[in-house]
């Protein structure tokens, strides 16, 4: 749902009557949706584990350089392709990482250490697309900065 918004408050975000208004500057919009009334269960403090170590990993600035060519191109080959940003393809990569080894990795504990010492497929993009982690798109070849 789009939001109209006066020309003061351009960039307007927050929190207000069961909505959350958020501008996206891919789209130059303020966008609004409906904030989520879950119940709390046990399983939303692995969810929230899992989200604080993804976002520990903190990947180096080449890295994210690659995701966010990759997705561009990835966006110039499919149009059904709704990612928002990289680190949102970042994140299903490492969910499908978790699904693919499940011996190997788990997302509670996973570090950047652990990635380049195990040498797991999301070391570098180009890695992560040869391993099936990601769509197939041309010029991976030159993905290849490390975690």
């Amino acid at each position: 749902m789009k939001v109209t918004v006066k020309d003061g408050i351009k960039g307007f975000s927050g929190r207000l009557d069961g909505a959350i208004y958020y501008y996206h500057p891919r789209l130059k919009r303020t966008l609004m949706r409906r904030q989520p009334k879950m119940p709390a269960q046990p399983q939303n403090a692995d969810y929230a584990t899992i989200a604080q170590r993804i976002k520990a990993l903190n990947p180096s600035s080449a890295y994210r350089y690659d995701f966010k060519i990759y997705l561009s191109t990835l966006r110039d080959h499919d149009d059904q392709v709704t990612y928002p940003s990289w680190y949102s393809l970042f994140v299903k990569m490492l969910w499908a990482l978790q699904a693919k080894y499940p011996s190997q990795v788990d997302l509670k504990t996973l570090t950047r250490s652990q990635i380049i010492q195990q040498e797991l497929p999301c070391v570098s993009v180009r890695d992560a697309v040869e391993n099936g982690l990601l769509p197939m798109v041309p010029g991976i070849e030159y993905l290849d900065h490390q975690i």
